[in-house]
């Protein structure tokens, strides 16, 4: 038998690859003896015919991956950059418009002010009221006032509204439902009471 022939039937006995089959050198003389199926298979139980083993991957941690598809829960809800970005320059206009409410910036200085806080030059209220001193545009002894929280109206009439109006469901009395209309008969019905 030839060594392609042996190397054929020895991998269709160990159920693996032909490039997996390898033979020792020393014992290839009596692999070329072999006449049947059950010789190559003694020579793989001496050990003449042996496999070689898989190189298999190492196993590594998985990188857990963070990006927005793969958050769940509550880090889906964490704020971004977007909430951020849109908290920062919301500060920064309010600022401008009490600068200007003040006198303390010129009206016609308000557009070029207002586009640069788009763009997201100043980093802060305090970094944009040091670039408009350095600038000119308003005075360096000047200090913003300190503006102080005041409810919306709407949390105004939630804190003033009676409590007792809010259950009225959960103290028994229910609510009046209104009138049910008569249902309406099919077509072929009306068509019949059309006739009669």
């Amino acid at each position: 038998m030839t060594m392609g022939t042996i190397r054929r039937l020895a991998a269709d006995i160990m159920s693996i690859g032909e490039n997996r089959v390898r033979i020792k050198p020393d014992g290839a003389k009596e692999a070329e003896k072999a006449m049947t199926r059950s010789d190559v298979r003694d020579l793989i139980q001496k050990g003449i015919i042996t496999k070689v083993q898989v190189k298999g991957r190492r196993t590594k941690e998985r990188r857990k991956r963070k990006t927005i598809g793969s958050r769940r829960g509550s880090s889906k809800t964490r704020s971004g950059g977007k909430e951020a970005w849109m908290d920062k320059v919301r500060s920064q206009r309010r600022f401008l418009f009490q600068l200007l409410e003040e006198g303390a910036l010129e009206k016609a200085r308000k557009r070029m002010i207002y586009m640069r806080i788009k763009s997201g030059l100043f980093r802060s209220k305090r970094a944009m009221l040091a670039y408009l001193k350095e600038a000119g545009m308003v005075k360096q002894d000047f200090e913003p006032k300190k503006v102080e929280w005041k409810p919306k109206a709407k949390q105004v009439k939630a804190a003033q509204a009676p409590a007792a109006a809010k259950p009225a469901a959960s103290s028994g009395i229910q609510a009046k439902r209104p009138e049910q209309r008569p249902a309406l008969k099919p077509a072929a019905v009306r068509k019949e009471a059309d006739r009669v």
